[in-house]
């Protein structure tokens, strides 16, 4: 049974294994961000089908203990949340439909991340 730590770990390694370390904290603040407002665990909103690339094979032991303390040292309030309260992000150059005419709260690296969006708001 995954723990809320490891499935965000997987999530930090899955969405933003090519990020800087504030790119990494930007995501793992993005699930905390959701556990907040839905009242549910870390790894629930990790884990919910079709939001988030929660890595399932093997990462290396460097690339694992690196992504493993950006999301405890989130989990703990260690570290502030860079995207100022984010619920959503993308990466890349294709904009989804629902990131249409809406206003990135911040860019950090390749992400766009989004506040105010239902069900998060």
């Amino acid at each position: 049974m995954s723990s809320d730590l490891d499935a965000l770990t997987r999530v930090v390694y899955g969405e933003a294994r090519g990020e800087s370390d504030e790119g990494k904290k930007a995501v793992a603040w993005v699930v905390i961000n959701r556990s907040n407002k839905s009242g549910k665990s870390i790894k629930d909103e990790a884990t919910k089908k079709s939001q988030f690339c929660c890595y399932k094979g093997e990462m290396t032991k460097e690339s694992k203990e690196a992504c493993e303390k950006i999301a405890q040292d989130a989990i703990n309030g260690k570290n502030s949340d860079p995207t100022g309260g984010a619920t959503f992000f993308y990466s890349g150059n294709n904009t989804p439909n629902w990131a249409k005419n809406l206003q990135p709260c911040a860019t950090i690296g390749g992400h766009k991340f989004f506040k105010g969006i239902a069900p998060y708001q």
